[in-house]
């Protein structure tokens, strides 16, 4: 436009007419929003003192915008009352349209610069654990053997550790015999106490990347990873075991096994959906029905399991049956008892079924002095690669399996101590120790970063030495049974475990009937190898001098503790 005064001959008549009444009402609407956001109160007083200034009614950036959209101003007598009420609305609301709109977008603009300047945490930075220090990595040994037995020396821990998990210790050197700075020296971590009054179940440990020896101390860092379970056999003088390797059993799927070698070529397909409808034809030819196979096979679970890594937002998972399950048992939230179950299971399918069982439950964390609930499991993310939890050391060498949680229930925990960047589990966070609300237990560390753009700003990691999961589900059943019982008058009478029309007990013996051919077969093997180990052919002794000059310890209590498992 030449000029800013519009002409007396515009054709335009009728449509300034209708924008004042209309303009009151998107004024207020904008100032109201922008007004709540805190973001235009200095634009509008200086908006304000510029209009009342001027003589003209709008501000040449105002009139190109209403010459744009056709509303074009004339000048007689009822075009300047209609622009004499523009200005009235203006200076009301402190802003015309156009500044408005141009202040709500600038508003956004810098909203997503902001989400775009925010830095997302790498989570492969607790991996590294780089609070150690500076490590060497070495060179490990081959996998033993399972059904045979090793001795290996050995080291107590405080909780069940799966293997595939990376541990983090601080050791005395002379407890591992690390003399060799080349050598990955393997050993055990047993779990005295933990699992099962029988047997003294562990796991063997690899070491991959180590320390120097610290001279003053006689302590040496390690980065080592659990690699397979095993169960103490004969305790040995100078804290070494004679360890039986525990197999990992995978059974072929039920349906799909029963079916002629020449039909097994059709079992095998990159369709999910084939694979249902070849289920679905071989069903008709079985004794039992088709959801029968379907409990006990592996489609079920995976879906949930699908489902559940969408929700934390988890990618990469082990693809291989036995490492999916050692992962899912020690990132999916499981109470104590079904951990150890889990841990006692050799057969794959086992353990996916407990899984299966614990992610039907909705499940929250309660403190294990007290039972003061924490948190909730909606509220679990991964902060490392590894998953939701992972292990720590300490400056001490207590290790620490810790689970990041967004946040506590609210006035359930709360911190003390300052802040510390020192020995950090998470680089670029500070941490404070968090205590029970109730009853003032250590539950684990407040993390806040240090960096203005990481995300997130905080989390909590929770140890699992003092914490305990529980299902709500299951506390909701036993209370709607309790009531039943109550309102009917009567106790319920007490079934046989082998008479009980319990849908779950009936689930837990169709297994004998559905694998009792595969299950033959192993224990079958097992047989054979326990006699050829009372025949003493398959032991295997990694350091057989130490016998020999009088370093056993075969007293009788030792015995009596770490029973044969040949027996």
């Amino acid at each position: 436009m030449e000029n800013d005064e519009p002409g007396a001959d515009d054709p335009v008549e009728a449509a300034p007419s209708a924008v004042p009444a209309a303009a009151p009402e998107r004024d207020a609407g904008h100032v109201e929003r922008l007004g709540r956001l805190g973001q235009v109160q200095a634009s509008i007083e200086q908006d304000a003192e510029e209009e009342e200034d001027q003589d003209s009614p709008a501000s040449p950036d105002a009139a190109v915008q209403h010459g744009a959209g056709g509303m074009e101003e004339d000048g007689d007598d009822d075009n300047d009352d209609d622009t004499d009420t523009r200005s009235t609305n203006s200076s009301e609301n402190g802003l015309d349209d156009s500044d408005a709109d141009r202040l709500f977008d600038d508003y956004i603009t810098a909203r997503e610069q902001q989400q775009a300047a925010a830095e997302i945490y790498n989570t492969e930075l607790p991996t590294e654990h780089a609070y150690l220090g500076k490590l060497e990595r070495v060179e490990g040994v081959d996998y033993m053997e399972p059904g045979k037995i090793y001795r290996l020396p050995v080291c107590s821990h405080n909780s069940i550790v799966f293997p595939g998990e990376v541990v983090p210790m601080i050791i005395n050197a002379a407890t591992l015999n690390c003399t060799d700075p080349s050598d990955g020296v393997k050993f055990g971590l047993v779990f005295r106490n933990v699992i099962s009054d029988k047997y003294v179940y562990g796991v063997t440990c690899q070491v991959f990347e180590r320390g120097e020896l610290n001279a003053s101390s006689g302590s040496i860092v390690l980065k080592t990873i659990a690699q397979q379970r095993f169960r103490t056999v004969r305790h040995l003088a100078g804290r070494r075991a004679d360890v039986l390797i525990l197999p990992e059993i995978i059974l072929p799927d039920p349906l799909i096994s029963s079916c002629s070698n020449l039909m097994m070529r059709h079992a095998v397909s990159n369709s999910a959906e084939s694979a249902q409808r070849f289920k679905s034809f071989l069903s008709r030819t079985v004794p039992w029905p088709k959801f029968v196979y379907d409990l006990y096979g592996t489609d079920e679970v995976l879906t949930k399991v699908d489902r559940y890594l969408a929700l934390l937002k988890i990618e990469n998972v082990p693809s291989d049956p036995v490492k999916l399950s050692f992962w899912l048992a020690r990132n999916i939230p499981i109470d104590e008892n079904d951990r150890k179950k889990i841990y006692e299971a050799d057969a794959v399918i086992s353990r996916m079924m407990i899984i299966n069982k614990s992610l039907d439950q909705m499940c929250y964390f309660m403190c294990k002095r007290c039972s003061n609930e924490i948190g909730s499991y909606n509220d679990l993310f991964a902060m490392s690669k590894q998953g939701v939890q992972t292990s720590y050391c300490n400056p001490s060498g207590f290790v620490h399996e810790t689970l990041t949680i967004y946040k506590t229930r609210e006035n359930s925990t709360f911190t003390t101590e300052r802040p510390s960047t020192e020995f950090s589990w998470f680089p670029g966070y500070s941490w404070q120790i968090t205590l029970c609300s109730n009853c003032r237990n250590h539950l684990g560390w407040k993390f806040v970063a240090t960096k203005k753009n990481y995300l997130p700003k905080s989390f909590y990691g929770l140890s699992g030495n003092s914490i305990q999961v529980k299902s709500v589900n299951r506390v909701g059943e036993e209370e709607d049974a309790t009531d039943d019982a109550e309102e009917d008058g009567q106790q319920q009478p007490r079934h046989h475990a082998g008479d009980s029309d319990d849908p779950e007990q009936q689930r837990q013996r169709l297994p004998l009937e559905l694998f009792r051919p595969w299950y033959n077969d192993v224990m079958d093997d097992d047989d054979d190898d326990t006699e050829s180990d009372d025949g003493g052919n398959e032991m295997v002794v990694v350091q057989e001098e130490e016998e020999e000059q009088g370093g056993g310890g075969d007293d009788e209590e030792e015995e009596e503790i770490f029973q044969d498992a040949r027996e």
